[in-house]
């Protein structure tokens, strides 16, 4: 794990974060990897914002294989816990809305595709996947119903069912175009991260927290 500090807070990257954001650089052949990691951080900048609206400060942030993860002591009701999921995702969309509403007036390209990226990684954060933020939002709500361990193993099935789609989906692309197999390599990502929050003891739960 690659550490450094900013701002009082621990910033930490896997080695296996690094071997794949390397791998999809590579792979990319629209010049689009660059935004999407842009978009991605101010995501991740949303979260950050609502925590801080919380009066809550994380203790670490770590990129691993599949997942963000937010970590610190919080005291959030699930309510608020849901807030915070929620809000990387608006910040995209309202960035997205931002910026094609640009688009309009100046007509250049990269706005629109700068806004395009910020919409598809808004929405796919809200996919019912275990590491992504629409995983956890899951979780939580069945929670509310079921017993803990009724809904992480519903959440699980919800997650693989999901990620073999988008996987099977990168083939199909893949067959089509014989050169794209960018989908493949997200699906597999999330894959890898669907089993590595499985060994977590919070097990779903990415945002390490107090919930009230």
């Amino acid at each position: 794990m690659i550490s450094i500090k900013i701002f009082g807070i621990n910033f930490g990257v896997s080695v296996g974060f690094f071997g794949v954001l390397c791998l999809m650089l590579y792979v990319d052949r629209v010049g689009l990897m660059l935004p999407t990691m842009l978009a991605v951080t101010l995501h991740e900048f949303g979260h950050l914002m609502a925590l801080l609206a919380f009066k809550e400060r994380p203790q670490r942030v770590e990129l691993r294989v599949g997942a963000v993860a937010i970590i610190g002591n919080f005291a959030l009701t699930s309510k608020a816990q849901l807030i915070m999921l929620i809000s990387g995702s608006t910040l995209n969309f309202i960035l997205f809305a931002l910026f094609y509403f640009l688009y309009f007036f100046c007509e250049a390209m990269y706005l629109l595709n700068f806004s395009l990226v910020m919409l598809i990684v808004g929405a796919l954060n809200l996919l019912p996947i275990m590491g992504l933020d629409g995983g956890e939002i899951l979780n939580i709500i069945l929670s509310r119903f079921l017993k803990t361990k009724t809904a992480n193993i519903i959440t699980f099935v919800i997650s693989v069912v999901t990620t073999l789609i988008i996987i099977l989906l990168g083939v199909y692309v893949f067959t089509d175009t014989k050169s794209n197999i960018s989908l493949i390599i997200f699906g597999v990502y999330l894959f890898l991260g669907i089993l590595l929050s499985k060994k977590q003891k919070n097990d779903c739960n990415i945002y390490k927290n107090k919930v009230k």
